[in-house]
């Protein structure tokens, strides 16, 4: 698990989030980001004990920072705004999370030990291996927010949305029209429906009110052709309306 803490003007409330598996498209590099920040947290293990020696990767970079003794780390010149991050630590179920980093944030991480029985080294492959995958489509969605709109998960908890159109309003390229579960979204610059994108699986015509905003882990808007990635262009996308990619797995 991993927890940011914010200062009260910041956010007043500590969000929590597990790691979930996330299937979106591949894209260009990470973007270059104007402002940046020291990040300052702690690892911990699942008993609340610093957890030294943990390793700590933000933004695709194979080692940022090792945890201490005291589990504290320090990251220098980390871009603000959207980042994935990650921790690992030999024994210990590995997290990683997509985050909108600011000044006023400190990361906490909390590592399960992985269970002494059964093959302990075939079940730290596979978290690590999932851990990998989730780091490198974390990163994805990163690039992603040059192109489109990307909604994480925290951004879903903190807005406490009803409907998924109520998470697009006011979204740059979009347009709601109504409200309720009978909303519709349009691109603004197709003035069209986009195609719908679900966990994969090209659903035209399928409405995005279908799908609950708490089942969402992360939702990618593209308002046009010009910035929909090669690997969603299919002859079942009107590429001229958009597409919205929602994973809920």
């Amino acid at each position: 698990m991993i927890s940011v803490l914010r200062t009260r003007a910041a956010l007043g409330a500590v969000m929590r989030t597990s790691v979930l598996g996330l299937l979106i498209a591949s894209l260009s590099p990470h973007a270059a980001h104007a402002q940046s920040a020291n990040l300052v947290g702690l690892v911990k293990d699942d008993l609340g004990r610093p957890l030294p020696g943990a390793v700590i990767r933000i933004l695709g970079r194979v080692q940022s920072a090792v945890s201490d003794d005291e589990g504290r780390f320090r990251v220098p010149n980390v871009p603000l705004g959207l980042i994935d991050i990650g921790a690992r630590r030999l024994g210990y179920v590995p997290v990683a999370d997509l985050i909108r980093l600011t000044r006023a944030d400190t990361i906490e991480f909390t590592l399960d030990r992985i269970a002494q029985k059964g093959d302990t080294i075939r079940a730290q492959s596979r978290a690590d291996a999932a851990w990998e995958r989730d780091l490198q489509r974390f990163g994805w969605a990163v690039d992603a927010a040059r192109f489109g709109v990307v909604v994480t998960e925290r951004d879903i908890l903190a807005a406490n949305a009803q409907f998924t159109t109520d998470l697009l309003q006011g979204k740059s390229g979009f347009s709601v029209i109504g409200s309720g579960s009978t909303a519709r979204l349009i691109s603004s610059r197709g003035r069209c429906t986009p195609t719908v994108l679900l966990d994969g699986q090209a659903a035209p015509g399928y409405s995005i009110n279908n799908v609950s905003p708490q089942s969402i882990k992360l939702l990618i808007a593209y308002r046009d052709a010009a910035t929909i990635p090669p690997e969603m262009m299919t002859t079942r996308v009107n590429a001229s309306c958009g597409v919205v990619a929602i994973v809920t797995l």
